[in-house]
């Protein structure tokens, strides 16, 4: 399976490399710097490549979208058409120093993130609140 990761960090890094050690093709973007995503290819070993965000999710499968939440809307600027797409995320709703949830009592971010891309299917995951 190819699988795109928008998202660097701890998820994104440790769940791409998981997968890439699988026998899955992971193409690793969006992150501060570019040499950043090649490290993370390279650690990572098997079947894995940095790209842009488009790359990542026109030759994906699937996508595990594992940014803050207040990076999604230039995720999806950045990566285009996600019509058709499986796209797991494991963003929370967080404020911008990740101590309370933003939206949580009547939707979830999943719910609103969904909104934003119609014609993919979301699919929320390893999403746990910080305590």
């Amino acid at each position: 399976m190819r699988v795109g990761i928008p998202g660097s960090g701890l998820m994104g890094r440790k769940l791409g490399t998981i997968f890439a050690r699988a026998g899955h093709e992971v193409v690793f973007s969006y992150a501060r710097s570019n040499d950043k995503l090649k490290r993370l290819a390279r650690d990572a070993h098997g079947n894995a490549r940095a790209g842009t965000p488009g790359e990542a999710a026109k030759e994906a499968d699937a996508l595990l979208l594992a940014v803050h939440c207040s990076r999604i809307d230039d995720v999806l600027k950045q990566t285009g058409n996600f019509a058709g797409k499986v796209i797991v995320t494991c963003c929370l709703p967080m404020d911008a120093g990740n101590t309370k949830l933003i939206i949580g009592t009547t939707t979830s971010g999943a719910e609103e993130f969904a909104k934003k891309v119609p014609r993919a299917q979301v699919v929320l995951a390893f999403n746990t609140v910080p305590e």
